[in-house]
Protein backbone atom coordinates (compact mmCIF):
# COMPACT_ATOMS: atom_id res chain seq x y z
CA UNK A 1 0.00 0.00 0.00
CA UNK A 2 1.46 3.42 -0.97
CA UNK A 3 1.22 6.75 1.15
CA UNK A 4 0.93 10.17 -0.46
CA UNK A 5 2.21 13.50 1.02
CA UNK A 6 -1.25 14.91 1.85
CA UNK A 7 -1.94 11.90 4.04
CA UNK A 8 1.37 12.37 5.82
CA UNK A 9 0.59 16.03 6.64
CA UNK A 10 -2.89 15.09 7.90
CA UNK A 11 -1.37 12.55 10.26
CA UNK A 12 1.06 15.13 11.63
CA UNK A 13 -1.78 17.61 12.42
CA UNK A 14 -3.67 14.92 14.34
CA UNK A 15 -0.61 14.20 16.43
CA UNK A 16 -0.14 17.90 17.23
CA UNK A 17 -3.75 18.19 18.37
CA UNK A 18 -3.40 15.26 20.69
CA UNK A 19 -0.30 16.75 22.12
CA UNK A 20 -2.04 20.03 22.81
CA UNK A 21 -4.82 18.32 24.66
CA UNK A 22 -2.40 16.58 26.91
CA UNK A 23 -0.78 19.78 28.11
CA UNK A 24 -3.61 20.45 30.53
CA UNK A 25 -2.69 17.45 32.57
CA UNK A 26 0.70 18.95 33.18
CA UNK A 27 2.30 16.57 30.75
CA UNK A 28 5.58 17.73 29.30
CA UNK A 29 5.22 19.15 25.75
CA UNK A 30 6.51 16.71 23.12
CA UNK A 31 9.08 17.65 20.55
CA UNK A 32 6.93 18.25 17.41
CA UNK A 33 9.78 18.11 14.91
CA UNK A 34 11.01 14.83 16.28
CA UNK A 35 7.53 13.41 16.21
CA UNK A 36 7.00 14.43 12.58
CA UNK A 37 10.37 13.04 11.56
CA UNK A 38 9.56 9.77 13.26
CA UNK A 39 6.20 9.60 11.54
CA UNK A 40 7.74 10.27 8.14
CA UNK A 41 10.40 7.66 8.74
CA UNK A 42 7.81 5.08 9.81
CA UNK A 43 5.67 5.86 6.78
CA UNK A 44 8.61 5.53 4.40
CA UNK A 45 9.63 2.22 5.97
CA UNK A 46 6.08 0.95 5.71
CA UNK A 47 5.92 2.01 2.03
CA UNK A 48 9.23 0.27 1.26
CA UNK A 49 8.09 -2.89 3.01
CA UNK A 50 4.81 -2.82 1.15
CA UNK A 51 6.59 -2.41 -2.25
CA UNK A 52 8.93 -5.27 -1.35
CA UNK A 53 5.92 -7.44 -0.58
CA UNK A 54 4.33 -6.51 -3.89
CA UNK A 55 7.56 -7.28 -5.78
CA UNK A 56 7.90 -10.60 -3.99
CA UNK A 57 4.32 -11.49 -4.82
CA UNK A 58 4.85 -10.63 -8.49
CA UNK A 59 8.02 -12.75 -8.59
CA UNK A 60 6.26 -15.65 -6.91
CA UNK A 61 3.39 -15.43 -9.41
CA UNK A 62 5.79 -15.42 -12.35
CA UNK A 63 7.66 -18.41 -10.90
CA UNK A 64 4.42 -20.28 -10.38
CA UNK A 65 3.33 -19.58 -13.93
CA UNK A 66 6.69 -20.83 -15.24
CA UNK A 67 6.41 -24.02 -13.20
CA UNK A 68 2.88 -24.61 -14.44
CA UNK A 69 4.00 -24.04 -18.03
CA UNK A 70 6.78 -26.59 -17.58
CA UNK A 71 4.29 -29.14 -16.33
CA UNK A 72 1.92 -28.58 -19.31
CA UNK A 73 2.58 -31.25 -22.06
CA UNK A 74 3.69 -29.98 -25.51
CA UNK A 75 1.38 -31.06 -28.41
CA UNK A 76 2.91 -33.89 -30.56
CA UNK A 77 2.98 -33.12 -34.34
CA UNK A 78 1.11 -35.54 -36.60
CA UNK A 79 3.29 -37.10 -39.37
CA UNK A 80 1.45 -37.80 -42.64
CA UNK A 81 3.05 -40.49 -44.83
CA UNK A 82 2.36 -40.51 -48.58
CA UNK A 83 2.23 -44.02 -50.10
CA UNK A 84 3.24 -44.53 -53.76
CA UNK A 85 0.91 -46.44 -56.04
CA UNK A 86 1.59 -50.15 -56.31
CA UNK A 87 1.63 -50.18 -60.13
CA UNK A 88 4.51 -47.71 -60.39
CA UNK A 89 6.50 -49.53 -57.73
CA UNK A 90 6.02 -52.87 -59.46
CA UNK A 91 6.98 -51.46 -62.86
CA UNK A 92 10.18 -49.89 -61.52
CA UNK A 93 11.12 -53.13 -59.77
CA UNK A 94 10.54 -55.18 -62.90
CA UNK A 95 12.62 -52.85 -65.08
CA UNK A 96 15.47 -52.97 -62.57
CA UNK A 97 15.30 -56.78 -62.54
CA UNK A 98 15.32 -57.11 -66.33
CA UNK A 99 17.86 -54.24 -66.69
CA UNK A 100 17.04 -51.07 -68.57
CA UNK A 101 15.17 -51.73 -71.81
CA UNK A 102 16.35 -49.73 -74.84
CA UNK A 103 14.13 -49.28 -77.90
CA UNK A 104 15.72 -47.61 -80.94
CA UNK A 105 13.06 -45.87 -83.10
CA UNK A 106 12.40 -47.41 -86.50
CA UNK A 107 13.29 -44.24 -88.39
CA UNK A 108 16.73 -44.46 -86.78
CA UNK A 109 17.64 -48.11 -87.20
CA UNK A 110 16.28 -48.30 -90.75
CA UNK A 111 19.13 -45.96 -91.78
CA UNK A 112 21.83 -47.94 -89.96
CA UNK A 113 24.59 -49.77 -91.78
CA UNK A 114 24.44 -53.55 -92.06
CA UNK A 115 26.96 -54.02 -89.26
CA UNK A 116 25.12 -51.60 -86.94
CA UNK A 117 21.79 -53.31 -87.60
CA UNK A 118 23.33 -56.71 -86.90
CA UNK A 119 24.56 -55.44 -83.54
CA UNK A 120 21.08 -54.07 -82.80
CA UNK A 121 19.57 -57.51 -83.53
CA UNK A 122 21.91 -59.04 -80.94
CA UNK A 123 20.83 -56.46 -78.38
CA UNK A 124 17.12 -56.81 -79.13
CA UNK A 125 17.17 -60.62 -78.92
CA UNK A 126 19.16 -60.45 -75.69
CA UNK A 127 16.56 -58.11 -74.17
CA UNK A 128 13.71 -60.39 -75.26
CA UNK A 129 15.40 -63.43 -73.73
CA UNK A 130 16.15 -61.59 -70.47
CA UNK A 131 12.56 -60.32 -70.14
CA UNK A 132 11.16 -63.80 -70.82
CA UNK A 133 13.47 -65.38 -68.25
CA UNK A 134 12.46 -62.75 -65.68
CA UNK A 135 8.75 -63.45 -66.23
CA UNK A 136 9.32 -67.20 -65.98
CA UNK A 137 11.32 -66.88 -62.76
CA UNK A 138 8.73 -64.56 -61.23
CA UNK A 139 5.94 -67.02 -62.08
CA UNK A 140 7.91 -69.93 -60.60
CA UNK A 141 8.49 -67.96 -57.40
CA UNK A 142 4.81 -67.06 -57.12
CA UNK A 143 3.69 -70.69 -57.46
CA UNK A 144 6.39 -72.17 -55.23
CA UNK A 145 4.17 -72.01 -52.11
CA UNK A 146 1.09 -73.34 -53.98
CA UNK A 147 -0.65 -70.01 -53.37
CA UNK A 148 -0.98 -67.08 -55.76
CA UNK A 149 -2.19 -63.73 -54.42
CA UNK A 150 -3.66 -60.74 -56.19
CA UNK A 151 -0.46 -58.74 -55.63
CA UNK A 152 1.58 -61.53 -57.21
CA UNK A 153 -0.77 -61.60 -60.19
CA UNK A 154 -0.39 -57.86 -60.65
CA UNK A 155 3.40 -58.12 -60.55
CA UNK A 156 3.44 -61.03 -62.99
CA UNK A 157 1.26 -59.13 -65.44
CA UNK A 158 3.87 -56.37 -65.61
CA UNK A 159 6.61 -58.94 -66.25
CA UNK A 160 4.64 -60.57 -69.05
CA UNK A 161 3.78 -57.23 -70.67
CA UNK A 162 7.45 -56.27 -70.72
CA UNK A 163 8.38 -59.63 -72.24
CA UNK A 164 5.78 -59.26 -74.99
CA UNK A 165 7.01 -55.75 -75.84
CA UNK A 166 10.67 -56.77 -76.10
CA UNK A 167 9.82 -59.83 -78.23
CA UNK A 168 7.75 -57.72 -80.64
CA UNK A 169 10.60 -55.20 -80.90
CA UNK A 170 13.15 -57.93 -81.69
CA UNK A 171 10.85 -59.36 -84.39
CA UNK A 172 10.46 -55.90 -85.92
CA UNK A 173 14.22 -55.26 -86.10
CA UNK A 174 14.82 -58.74 -87.52
CA UNK A 175 12.19 -58.23 -90.25
CA UNK A 176 13.76 -54.91 -91.23
CA UNK A 177 17.18 -56.53 -91.58
CA UNK A 178 15.70 -59.25 -93.81
CA UNK A 179 14.11 -56.63 -96.08
CA UNK A 180 17.25 -54.51 -96.40
CA UNK A 181 19.82 -57.30 -96.73
CA UNK A 182 17.94 -60.17 -98.35
CA UNK A 183 21.03 -61.14 -100.39
CA UNK A 184 22.89 -62.53 -97.38
CA UNK A 185 24.62 -65.87 -97.51
CA UNK A 186 22.69 -69.12 -97.05
CA UNK A 187 24.29 -69.54 -93.62
CA UNK A 188 23.10 -66.10 -92.52
CA UNK A 189 19.59 -66.69 -93.85
CA UNK A 190 19.36 -69.98 -91.94
CA UNK A 191 20.51 -68.29 -88.72
CA UNK A 192 17.94 -65.51 -89.17
CA UNK A 193 15.14 -68.00 -89.76
CA UNK A 194 16.16 -69.86 -86.62
CA UNK A 195 15.95 -66.69 -84.52
CA UNK A 196 12.55 -65.84 -86.01
CA UNK A 197 11.21 -69.26 -85.01
CA UNK A 198 12.57 -68.96 -81.46
CA UNK A 199 11.07 -65.49 -81.05
CA UNK A 200 7.70 -66.88 -82.19
CA UNK A 201 8.00 -69.58 -79.53
CA UNK A 202 8.83 -66.98 -76.88
CA UNK A 203 5.73 -65.05 -77.89
CA UNK A 204 3.55 -68.14 -77.56
CA UNK A 205 4.86 -68.91 -74.08
CA UNK A 206 4.32 -65.33 -72.95
CA UNK A 207 0.75 -65.59 -74.21
CA UNK A 208 0.28 -68.83 -72.23
CA UNK A 209 1.43 -67.16 -69.01
CA UNK A 210 -0.86 -64.21 -69.70
CA UNK A 211 -3.85 -66.54 -70.21
CA UNK A 212 -3.18 -68.33 -66.92
CA UNK A 213 -2.91 -65.01 -65.10
CA UNK A 214 -6.25 -63.85 -66.52
CA UNK A 215 -7.99 -66.99 -65.26
CA UNK A 216 -6.38 -66.71 -61.82
CA UNK A 217 -7.23 -63.02 -61.57
CA UNK A 218 -10.88 -63.66 -62.45
CA UNK A 219 -11.08 -66.38 -59.79
CA UNK A 220 -9.56 -64.17 -57.09
CA UNK A 221 -11.80 -61.22 -57.94
CA UNK A 222 -14.83 -63.48 -57.58
CA UNK A 223 -13.67 -64.37 -54.08
CA UNK A 224 -13.21 -68.05 -54.96
CA UNK A 225 -10.40 -70.33 -53.95
CA UNK A 226 -7.83 -71.16 -56.60
CA UNK A 227 -7.85 -74.68 -57.92
CA UNK A 228 -4.62 -76.65 -57.93
CA UNK A 229 -4.97 -77.06 -61.70
CA UNK A 230 -4.82 -73.28 -62.21
CA UNK A 231 -1.61 -72.97 -60.22
CA UNK A 232 -0.13 -76.00 -61.99
CA UNK A 233 -1.02 -74.49 -65.36
CA UNK A 234 0.81 -71.26 -64.52
CA UNK A 235 3.79 -73.20 -63.22
CA UNK A 236 3.96 -75.29 -66.40
CA UNK A 237 3.73 -72.18 -68.59
CA UNK A 238 6.63 -70.64 -66.67
CA UNK A 239 8.73 -73.78 -67.15
CA UNK A 240 8.04 -73.82 -70.90
CA UNK A 241 8.94 -70.13 -71.14
CA UNK A 242 12.28 -70.79 -69.48
CA UNK A 243 13.02 -73.61 -71.95
CA UNK A 244 12.11 -71.36 -74.88
CA UNK A 245 14.35 -68.60 -73.53
CA UNK A 246 17.28 -71.02 -73.34
CA UNK A 247 16.68 -72.16 -76.91
CA UNK A 248 16.43 -68.58 -78.17
CA UNK A 249 19.69 -67.73 -76.45
CA UNK A 250 21.36 -70.75 -78.08
CA UNK A 251 20.05 -69.69 -81.49
CA UNK A 252 21.38 -66.19 -80.88
CA UNK A 253 24.80 -67.75 -80.40
CA UNK A 254 24.41 -69.46 -83.79
CA UNK A 255 23.55 -66.09 -85.32
CA UNK A 256 26.62 -64.47 -83.77
CA UNK A 257 28.82 -67.33 -85.01
CA UNK A 258 27.44 -66.83 -88.53
CA UNK A 259 28.20 -63.13 -88.32
CA UNK A 260 31.75 -63.82 -87.20
CA UNK A 261 32.23 -66.33 -89.99
CA UNK A 262 31.00 -63.77 -92.49
CA UNK A 263 33.43 -61.18 -91.14
CA UNK A 264 36.29 -63.68 -91.34
CA UNK A 265 35.40 -64.57 -94.93
CA UNK A 266 35.30 -60.90 -95.88
CA UNK A 267 38.74 -60.36 -94.34
CA UNK A 268 40.16 -63.39 -96.13
CA UNK A 269 38.67 -62.27 -99.43
CA UNK A 270 40.07 -58.79 -98.99
CA UNK A 271 43.51 -60.18 -98.22
CA UNK A 272 43.34 -62.53 -101.19
CA UNK A 273 42.19 -59.68 -103.41
CA UNK A 274 45.10 -57.54 -102.31
CA UNK A 275 47.52 -60.36 -103.10
CA UNK A 276 45.74 -61.05 -106.39
CA UNK A 277 45.96 -57.39 -107.41
CA UNK A 278 49.67 -57.40 -106.76
CA UNK A 279 50.08 -60.60 -108.75
CA UNK A 280 47.92 -59.33 -111.65
CA UNK A 281 49.78 -56.01 -111.82
CA UNK A 282 53.06 -57.82 -112.12
CA UNK A 283 51.56 -60.27 -114.63
CA UNK A 284 50.30 -57.71 -117.15
CA UNK A 285 53.70 -56.03 -117.26
CA UNK A 286 55.15 -59.10 -119.01
CA UNK A 287 52.52 -59.33 -121.77
CA UNK A 288 53.63 -58.12 -125.21
CA UNK A 289 51.63 -57.67 -128.45
CA UNK A 290 51.23 -60.94 -130.40
CA UNK A 291 49.16 -59.67 -133.36
CA UNK A 292 50.14 -56.52 -135.19
CA UNK A 293 47.59 -54.45 -137.11
CA UNK A 294 48.43 -53.66 -140.75
CA UNK A 295 46.28 -50.55 -141.00
CA UNK A 296 43.92 -48.30 -139.06
CA UNK A 297 40.74 -50.37 -139.65
CA UNK A 298 42.50 -53.46 -138.29
CA UNK A 299 43.67 -51.49 -135.24
CA UNK A 300 40.11 -50.27 -134.62
CA UNK A 301 38.76 -53.83 -134.95
CA UNK A 302 41.30 -54.99 -132.33
CA UNK A 303 40.17 -52.16 -130.07
CA UNK A 304 36.54 -53.26 -130.32
CA UNK A 305 37.59 -56.85 -129.61
CA UNK A 306 39.38 -55.62 -126.46
CA UNK A 307 36.21 -53.85 -125.28
CA UNK A 308 34.08 -56.98 -125.85
CA UNK A 309 36.51 -59.25 -123.96
CA UNK A 310 36.64 -56.87 -120.99
CA UNK A 311 32.87 -56.42 -120.77
CA UNK A 312 32.21 -60.18 -120.87
CA UNK A 313 34.73 -60.72 -118.08
CA UNK A 314 33.07 -58.04 -115.93
CA UNK A 315 29.61 -59.61 -116.24
CA UNK A 316 29.99 -61.72 -113.07
CA UNK A 317 31.53 -58.89 -111.04
CA UNK A 318 34.96 -60.48 -110.63
CA UNK A 319 38.15 -61.00 -112.61
CA UNK A 320 40.24 -64.18 -112.40
CA UNK A 321 43.74 -64.83 -113.66
CA UNK A 322 42.78 -66.30 -117.03
CA UNK A 323 40.46 -63.36 -117.72
CA UNK A 324 43.03 -60.71 -116.86
CA UNK A 325 45.57 -62.42 -119.15
CA UNK A 326 43.09 -62.45 -122.07
CA UNK A 327 42.13 -58.81 -121.47
CA UNK A 328 45.75 -57.67 -121.18
CA UNK A 329 46.71 -59.52 -124.40
CA UNK A 330 43.81 -58.02 -126.38
CA UNK A 331 44.67 -54.61 -124.99
CA UNK A 332 48.34 -54.90 -125.89
CA UNK A 333 47.46 -55.82 -129.50
CA UNK A 334 44.93 -52.97 -129.88
CA UNK A 335 47.12 -50.36 -128.21
CA UNK A 336 50.08 -51.19 -130.48
CA UNK A 337 47.92 -50.89 -133.62
CA UNK A 338 46.47 -47.52 -132.54
CA UNK A 339 49.94 -46.17 -131.80
CA UNK A 340 51.13 -47.23 -135.27
CA UNK A 341 48.15 -46.12 -137.38
CA UNK A 342 45.90 -43.98 -135.22
CA UNK A 343 47.68 -40.74 -135.68
CA UNK A 344 47.42 -37.85 -133.19
CA UNK A 345 43.63 -38.18 -132.85
CA UNK A 346 43.63 -41.83 -131.62
CA UNK A 347 46.76 -41.82 -129.48
CA UNK A 348 44.61 -40.99 -126.43
CA UNK A 349 42.48 -44.09 -127.03
CA UNK A 350 45.61 -46.24 -126.74
CA UNK A 351 46.25 -44.69 -123.32
CA UNK A 352 42.62 -45.44 -122.32
CA UNK A 353 43.12 -49.13 -123.14
CA UNK A 354 46.17 -49.30 -120.90
CA UNK A 355 44.26 -47.53 -118.08
CA UNK A 356 41.36 -50.03 -118.26
CA UNK A 357 43.77 -52.97 -118.08
CA UNK A 358 45.52 -51.49 -115.05
CA UNK A 359 42.16 -50.87 -113.28
CA UNK A 360 41.09 -54.49 -113.84
CA UNK A 361 44.42 -55.76 -112.56
CA UNK A 362 43.96 -53.92 -109.24
CA UNK A 363 40.25 -54.93 -109.15
CA UNK A 364 38.99 -51.36 -109.46
CA UNK A 365 35.88 -52.40 -111.38
CA UNK A 366 34.09 -48.99 -111.33
CA UNK A 367 37.13 -47.33 -112.91
CA UNK A 368 37.30 -50.10 -115.52
CA UNK A 369 33.61 -49.63 -116.44
CA UNK A 370 34.10 -45.89 -116.78
CA UNK A 371 37.16 -46.37 -119.00
CA UNK A 372 35.33 -48.79 -121.31
CA UNK A 373 32.47 -46.32 -121.73
CA UNK A 374 34.99 -43.65 -122.70
CA UNK A 375 36.55 -45.91 -125.34
CA UNK A 376 33.12 -46.67 -126.82
CA UNK A 377 32.43 -42.95 -127.04
CA UNK A 378 35.75 -42.25 -128.81
CA UNK A 379 35.50 -45.24 -131.14
CA UNK A 380 34.92 -44.11 -134.80
CA UNK A 381 32.28 -46.05 -136.74
CA UNK A 382 33.47 -48.86 -139.05
CA UNK A 383 32.32 -49.27 -142.62
CA UNK A 384 30.79 -52.40 -144.05
CA UNK A 385 34.17 -53.66 -145.31
CA UNK A 386 35.78 -53.12 -141.94
CA UNK A 387 37.28 -49.81 -142.89
CA UNK A 388 36.78 -46.75 -140.83
CA UNK A 389 34.13 -44.51 -142.29
CA UNK A 390 35.47 -41.28 -143.68
CA UNK A 391 34.21 -38.21 -141.93
CA UNK A 392 31.30 -36.64 -143.80
CA UNK A 393 30.86 -33.05 -144.82
CA UNK A 394 28.66 -30.73 -142.83
CA UNK A 395 25.03 -31.58 -143.43
CA UNK A 396 26.08 -34.93 -144.94
CA UNK A 397 26.31 -33.29 -148.39
CA UNK A 398 28.73 -35.11 -150.72
CA UNK A 399 30.33 -33.64 -153.86
CA UNK A 400 28.77 -34.61 -157.21
CA UNK A 401 30.28 -37.48 -159.17
CA UNK A 402 32.19 -36.81 -162.38
CA UNK A 403 34.53 -34.17 -161.05
CA UNK A 404 34.29 -30.43 -161.23
CA UNK A 405 32.09 -28.62 -163.71
CA UNK A 406 33.87 -26.56 -166.39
Amino acid sequence: MKFSLPRIFTLCLILLALAACGRGANTPAPNAEATIAAAVQATTAAQAQTQASIDAAVQATATALGDNAALTPTPTPIVITNTETVTETVTETVVETVTEIVYVPQDVYISMSEEELEALIDEAVEQAVAATEASAQAASTATSDAVVTSDEVQTLEVYVQLAEETIAYAEEVLATYGQLYADSSAEMVAALNGIEQELATLNQNAASIATSLEEISATLEAGLELAEESIAQLENAAAQAQIAADQAQAQAQVWQSSLQAQVDRAKDAQAALANQSADFSALIQTIQPQQMATDLPAALQMTRSFVDVAQRSLADGRIDQSEIVAIAQAGANASAGLKDFGGPQLQGMAGSIDSVTDALARNDLPAAHQGLEGINTQMPSLGGNGAAAAPGRPGNVQPPTGGRRP
